[in-house]
């Protein structure tokens, strides 16, 4: 799988180069009214307690469904972790919150999945029966397949008596049912891979209602009902504002024939009717409600502000005023339910505020809020979203979030803590004084000693021999190839072509799917060896940077070009037709499928190709300066390094952390069989296995050569990847002149030296 990192268009690129420094010099001018000045408070409004909940249940167990009740909730729950799973209905009371079980059998052949609800507190079920005359029939050598179930929709009374036990519509029979639903006076609508069916509610008598066009052999819509009892459909459609809508099913005509658009921002995958409003909805941020036809959602819940940390909410029940029933994921991806109580405005306490601002809420950052929020008494860091606002998620909406942050950071009402992203100017900021240099912070704080992180990470937040940023984890983007088709030299500017044509490839695919139209991708990263940005220096007129033309003038025109799809390219490489292959190198995994799975054989991080060799990229998860005109450094400096303690460093699960010690708990961790821990704590071995194209690889234990060859490779990695992309298009814009025949390599590059030496002088 390769995991190629979301960047923002060429345009929005220019616009981050360029916002922070055209604010500078505009101290006289008025700030935008929404300033972080004016979002510096305590959100009293919105702030919510949250209590788990526990059944009981005898060992763990996890929340798998809930429906609601005039007067409460049902709750379905299934324990884990036993040879044999159980599950247990009970009804939750909304006023006392005591849990009620009701008896629904102990079948060790039937589980039971999914469950709606009628206003008369019926339950409707949906069992999976495993089918005993397939196990029978299946031998010895099947026993790890999949065995056959079969779907049956079970009416219980609110006492828990069946009232009837039906199979489902041969259509719904093998298929799951994704989604389910009570239709007022009629019955129960499920949904089963695109298969709309009505059952009907006193005999659960079946009839087929219609079936939905699928993607890829999967139906990707889900029923939802309304505190109306309306049932709408949802699918991956959008209407001409690009909101997206749900289709409103019609009981006379058994269709869905009207379109009801969605909140901005809302997406029909996860609604929960309510009775304030029509639908709840959450994310990892916020509880937020709306009824249909609002053009906004409204904020009922804050997360953040309220100090709760939830992966994940998967069912919301209304129960009265300021109080709500809610599925909370644990870390180990088990519901539980909680009761969540509105706290008055007037009870918040009253904390100072330190701001860390954001053009998008990394989960990582939220969490280490919550965790210093709830820790201390006198100090509260908010989250501020400058894109919260924004009405569109294009170039022009991202200007103006730029433009917004330079202002702030010139005008004294930056936030006090930024998490940078891709393509802020960093070294300008740092340059005109904006960003406080961290050095003496290190130096003074004995629970940090820069002796134990990795020196090309402290290295790589220097700017002009200062650091100015933290970086808790980060990854690497290189070029991986064959050892044995790299050679000893491996493959460089000068080589590349000689190199694919002496192994049997054509140099037109000897870079895999990259193609002239996808180029920037050299471009950001052997184009960027040209640049000298601390110096405000670049030498593209060299014989260096033409060979970086001659390669890519090689690649195919775009996509359509190379004559395959995206897809194909992944068995290229064992099967000798590409060379070099674009990697973000983020766990000891990779090295496995990149080995086992991408190339077949021993593999060399060869680095994109440049002069002299190849070279690699540090590019980094989460980076986070001060702004110097923070009023309580010392308290933002206390957060900030939070992300470098060795709690935090060692419960990194994706990229490599920058303290050593924790790089080498997770080098040792991979010479182990994979495992986990479960919720007591227990290592349990597991067996993990990726998709290569057709290729399967299990992940198995590393040897401790092979992880000291990735450590190794990972701390020689000096250079950082720079979106630079004003000097990107740049090249892009002059090189096609080149590429069409239009104009020399030599005269391109002079064009491009002129061109890029112009625009450092005038902004660095």
């Amino acid at each position: 799988m390769n995991k190629y990192a979301i960047r923002r268009g060429i345009a929005i690129g220019m616009v981050c180069s360029m916002a922070f420094l055209c604010a500078c010099g505009k101290k006289k001018e008025d700030a935008p009214k929404d300033t972080v000045q004016t979002k510096a408070q305590i959100d009293k409004d919105h702030i919510f307690t949250m209590d788990d909940m526990e059944l009981p249940m005898e060992g763990d167990y996890g929340v798998n469904k809930c429906c609601t009740t005039k007067d409460g909730l049902y709750v379905l729950a299934t324990t884990y972790g036993e040879e044999s799973e159980t599950n247990k209905l009970f009804k939750v009371s909304f006023e006392t919150g005591e849990a009620e079980e009701i008896e629904i059998g102990d079948d060790d052949n039937s589980y039971f999945d999914n469950m709606t609800c009628d206003e008369d507190g019926n339950i409707y079920i949906i069992k999976s029966v495993c089918n005993d005359e397939e196990e029978e029939e299946s031998s010895e050598d099947s026993q790890d397949e999949e065995t056959s179930s079969d779907y049956h929709l079970v009416k219980l009374s609110p006492a828990g008596e069946v009232l009837f036990d039906v199979e489902l519509l041969e259509e719904d029979l093998k298929e799951y049912v994704q989604s389910l639903v009570f239709v007022k006076g009629e019955g129960v609508m499920t949904c089963c891979n695109g298969n709309i069916s009505l059952y009907d509610m006193k005999t659960g008598e079946g009839k087929h209602i219609t079936t939905r066009d699928k993607n890829d052999d999967y139906y990707y819509g889900s029923l939802f009902a309304s505190k109306d009892g309306t049932v709408y459909l949802s699918e991956d459609e959008w209407d001409d504002n690009s909101r997206s809508i749900l289709n409103k099913y019609n009981p006379q005509t058994g269709t869905f024939d009207k379109d009801v658009s969605l909140p901005d921002n809302i997406y029909a995958s996860s609604l929960y009717a309510g009775n304030s409003y029509d639908f709840y909805t959450s994310d990892r941020g916020n509880i937020e409600a709306f009824n249909l036809g609002d053009e906004k959602t409204t904020l009922i819940c804050d997360f953040t502000a309220s100090d709760i940390m939830t992966e994940y909410i998967s069912y919301i029940a209304e129960a009265g005023e300021g109080k709500l029933f809610v599925i909370n994921s644990t870390d180990y991806g088990y519901g539980k339910l909680a009761c969540m109580n509105k706290v008055e405005p007037s009870e918040v306490t009253d904390k100072e505020i330190l701001t860390i601002g954001t053009t998008f809420v990394p989960e990582a950052v939220r969490k280490q809020v919550v965790q210093f929020n709830k820790s201390n008494d006198k100090y509260k860091i908010k989250i501020v979203d400058y894109t919260e606002d924004d009405t569109e998620d294009d170039a022009e909406a991202y200007s103006d979030t730029v433009k917004k942050i330079g202002l702030a950071l010139t005008q004294g009402q930056g936030p006090d803590m930024l998490v940078l992203d891709y393509n802020m100017p960093i070294e300008s900021y740092a340059e005109k004084g904006a960003l406080e240099p961290l050095d003496p912070y290190f130096e003074a704080d004995q629970d940090v000693n820069t002796s134990d992180f990795l020196q090309n990470i402290l290295d790589a937040t220097r700017i002009n021999g200062k650091m100015y940023s933290v970086i808790p984890s980060f990854y690497v983007d290189t070029c991986v190839a064959s050892k044995k088709k790299a050679g000893n030299d491996g493959v460089t500017l000068k080589n590349y072509t000689d190199v694919c044509k002496n192994n049997g490839i054509d140099p037109k695919l000897g870079m895999g799917s990259m193609n002239r139209a996808s180029a920037a991708e050299l471009y950001s990263t052997v184009g960027s060896t040209f640049v000298d940005y601390e110096n405000g220096t670049c030498n593209f007129d060299t014989p260096e940077f033409i060979d970086l033309l001659n390669l890519v003038k090689q690649l195919p025109e775009d996509m359509e070009g190379t004559g395959y799809d995206y897809e194909d390219f992944d068995s290229f490489y064992r099967e000798n037709k590409s060379l070099l292959f674009e990697y973000y190198i983020s766990s000891f995994d990779d090295y496995q499928v990149l080995k086992k799975g991408y190339f077949g054989e021993d593999i060399v991080f060869n680095g994109f190709p440049t002069t002299d060799g190849g070279e690699s990229f540090i590019s980094t998860n989460l980076q986070i300066a001060m702004n110097n005109d923070c009023k309580h450094k010392d308290v933002a400096w206390e957060f900030m390094k939070s992300f470098l303690s060795d709690e935090y460093q060692k419960k990194i699960e994706w990229g490599f952390p920058s303290r050593e010690d924790a790089l080498e708990a997770l080098a040792a961790k991979a010479q182990e069989k994979p495992y986990y821990i479960d919720a007591q704590g227990k290592k349990q071995e597991t067996s993990q296995f990726w998709s290569v194209g057709d290729t399967e690889v299990e992940i198995t234990e590393l040897s401790k050569e092979e992880t000291t060859e990735l450590v190794d490779f990972i701390k020689s990695v000096t250079r950082t990847m720079v979106y630079e992309d004003t000097v990107n298009n740049i090249i892009s814009e002059e090189a096609g002149a080149f590429y069409e025949g239009q104009k020399t390599a030599e005269e391109v590059a002079d064009v491009i030296q002129n061109r890029v030496q112009i625009y450092l002088s005038e902004n660095m």
